[in-house]
């Protein structure tokens, strides 16, 4: 099947249909076609949209935009965590406990990262600055970007330096970050490897770039197709496997040490949650369509007996490499 926009990872023609998405979120007379290089494999929207109707895409209240922070941060397992691994003064802490707590670490507060370098952290995307501020607590030095005003009000109302665009357009120094974390945006990013170089750019020698998206090789896609809540369509513009994600690293001049995937149950429930409620294809009418997302949105439901039943499978589909959420961390080659 011939393609109308070339892949943005290696300028291939060529790509096969995957699936067409929808707009869930806010009804919208559009469909999105989404297909897979030839030969890369990435998957991505086809067409790809032009810079201008991105912005069209999110509905008002997207972004993280709230300061508030979960309450199981406070509790006292992880302020041990806190005291004895992840603060910047850890290192002169008892080394038994430092060590028990290194082992703990990826189940007690696995979104953040232990002392490196001069600790000072780039959140790529921060919106309201939740994960800067519990860093800077840490006694890391935290700069963002985000390209949300309302977002960079309230984190700048917070303390912090945060750059009102994109990564492109960032005034920071060269090789000034000894951790870079990018959570849940290259999938909206139209060139993802030109971004992720200029990322790449910033990294200090022997610092660290963390990456999360959506893994289209999972489990959760392969069941729910169209209505897998991480296609998010249009929002997400390209969609990564592990194959992938290394080769995106490594166009970007980084070297990938350590790719594996992870899954949430609640990714299952809301994917439940638009097959019971919109289908997997949305009537052709604009209006019927409307009727339907908001009723979905207004439907709520728990899915609490579902949540208990899918979890051994979601933790099953960690293990195997089919998690719905890649992780992957880069050092500079």
């Amino acid at each position: 099947m011939s393609d109308t926009t070339p892949c943005p990872l290696c300028d291939a023609d060529e790509a096969v249909y995957v699936v067409t998405g929808y707009d869930r979120v806010q009804a919208r007379p559009e469909e999105f076609r989404y297909v897979r290089c030839g030969r890369c494999g990435l998957v991505r929207q086809n067409p790809l949209p032009e810079p201008e109707e991105i912005p069209g895409f999110y509905p008002e209240g997207y972004d993280q935009h709230t300061g508030e922070t979960r309450r199981r941060r406070d509790k006292w397992i992880n302020r041990m965590a806190t005291r004895y691994h992840y603060g910047t003064d850890s290192v002169r802490r008892a080394r038994p406990l430092r060590a028990l707590f290194r082992l703990l670490s990826g189940m007690v507060m696995s979104e953040l990262h232990p002392p490196r370098g001069e600790n000072r952290v780039l959140d790529v995307g921060c919106a309201a600055g939740n994960l800067l501020v519990r860093y800077r607590a840490l006694g890391w030095s935290v700069k963002g970007v985000e390209m949300s005003a309302q977002a960079c009000e309230i984190a700048r109302s917070r303390g912090l330096e945060v750059h009102e665009g994109t990564i492109l357009d960032a005034p920071f120094e060269g090789e000034s970050f000894d951790l870079i974390i990018l959570s849940h945006v290259i999938e909206h990013v139209l060139d993802p490897a030109r971004f992720l170089k200029r990322c790449a750019e910033f990294l200090a020698p022997g610092g660290l770039l963390v990456l999360a998206t959506p893994n289209v090789d999972c489990l959760g896609f392969k069941l729910y197709g169209s209505c897998w809540f991480p296609l998010e369509a249009p929002r997400h513009l390209v969609l990564f496997d592990p194959r992938t994600i290394r080769l995106l690293g490594e166009k970007a001049g980084l070297k990938p040490e350590r790719v594996a995937t992870q899954s949430d149950p609640t990714w299952y429930c809301q994917s439940r949650h638009y097959v019971k409620t919109q289908g997997h294809v949305l009537p052709q009418t604009l209006e019927e369509r409307r009727r339907i997302v908001e009723e979905s949105s207004r439907a709520r439901e728990e899915y609490r007996g579902f949540r208990k039943l899918v979890r051994p499978l979601a933790k099953a589909s960690t293990w195997f490499g089919l998690g719905d959420v890649l992780e992957a961390e880069f050092v500079r080659a």
